[in-house]
């Protein structure tokens, strides 16, 4: 027999019940500018162009001195590296009405979500400069269009870039040359890696001093992700994704600005002041500063969305 026939549950009074919510808030969250770290020619004026100077090295003195002559002076040999800044911004417009009856966490996440955006525009900016090298190479010599599934980055394919960059001379980034790639074929170094050849950032003799998103160490490269990376969703019969990652050493990425990058709140403008702008604003442009200090290397993954 039931405790009593007339209870009152949520069944009876579902039309008082009280939906509560937290004051927390989840936003989205993005890439965040990796890139910054690698630029070792940094220049901040303001001024509609900015000229990075790049000098030659000096050739090899290989010839005895002769003792009653004076050296031979070497001259300097410069090149204009030539930077022009444009500006970059994003913006929300929140309504009062918006933020009141959200308990203010509209602007409270239209502010988040802002910064969050201009690190992943800022870092996809340094990305698409990148992609500009006139040095790439596809792995196993092949062509994109002969891109297979199996066309994975390996061992073999980062040996290619290293060679490339160390014959050239190009110093190293802090005791190594640096990869930047996608998470997808970061999956395929870590999956593939012989014993002791991939190591863990958490291995390192001083974990503090890791990169910005790095996540270990291959074939003499710091591997740092970075989702930004450009990669071509490919769609048809037997294509499969491509994947660009990038390979660098010390004066491979420039960066000009003429405004850095900052939080620009404004209004209201409004006659009855309901209107507040939030948003990002940056007047800045990345270059390549030295050629042979940058390779781009195109690979299929394991793990992508197209595998036909």
């Amino acid at each position: 027999m039931p405790f009593t026939t007339n209870l009152t549950g949520t069944a009876q009074v579902d039309d008082s019940i009280i939906l509560a919510y937290d004051q927390s808030y989840i936003v989205a969250v993005g890439q965040n500018n990796v890139l910054d770290q690698f630029v070792q020619y940094k220049e901040d004026i303001g001024a509609k162009s900015i000229q990075l100077p790049k000098f030659s090295r000096l050739a090899l003195a290989t010839t005895p001195l002769t003792e009653t002559d004076d050296v031979v002076s070497a001259a300097l040999v410069d090149a204009p590296i030539l930077l022009t800044p444009v500006e970059y911004g994003q913006v929300v417009t929140t309504t009062k009405l918006a933020n009141l009856q959200t308990g203010g966490k509209a602007d409270l996440a239209a502010a988040q979500l802002v910064g969050i955006n201009h690190g992943s525009t800022t870092d996809k900016l340094g990305i698409l400069a990148l992609d500009a090298s006139s040095n790439s190479f596809v792995i196993n010599g092949t062509t994109e269009a002969a891109l297979v599934a199996t066309d994975i980055a390996d061992a073999p394919f980062l040996n290619y870039f290293y060679n490339k960059l160390a014959r050239a001379n190009v110093p190293s980034i802090n005791g190594a040359y640096v990869m930047v790639a996608h998470d997808d074929v970061i999956h395929d170094l870590r999956a593939a890696s012989a014993v002791g050849s991939w190591q863990d950032v958490v291995k390192y003799a001083m974990p503090g001093d890791a990169l910005v998103n790095e996540v270990g160490m291959y074939k003499g490269f710091r591997v740092v992700r970075d989702n930004n990376a450009t990669f071509a969703d490919q769609t048809g019969a037997g294509l499969v994704d491509i994947y660009n990652s990038y390979f660098m050493g010390f004066n491979g990425l420039g960066k000009a600005t003429s405004q850095t990058g900052r939080l620009v709140i404004t209004g209201p403008f409004d006659k009855l002041s309901r209107f507040v702008n939030l948003g990002w604003y940056e007047v800045s442009q990345y270059k390549i500063i030295d050629q042979d200090a940058v390779w781009v290397g195109r690979s299929a993954s394991s793990v992508g969305a197209n595998l036909a």
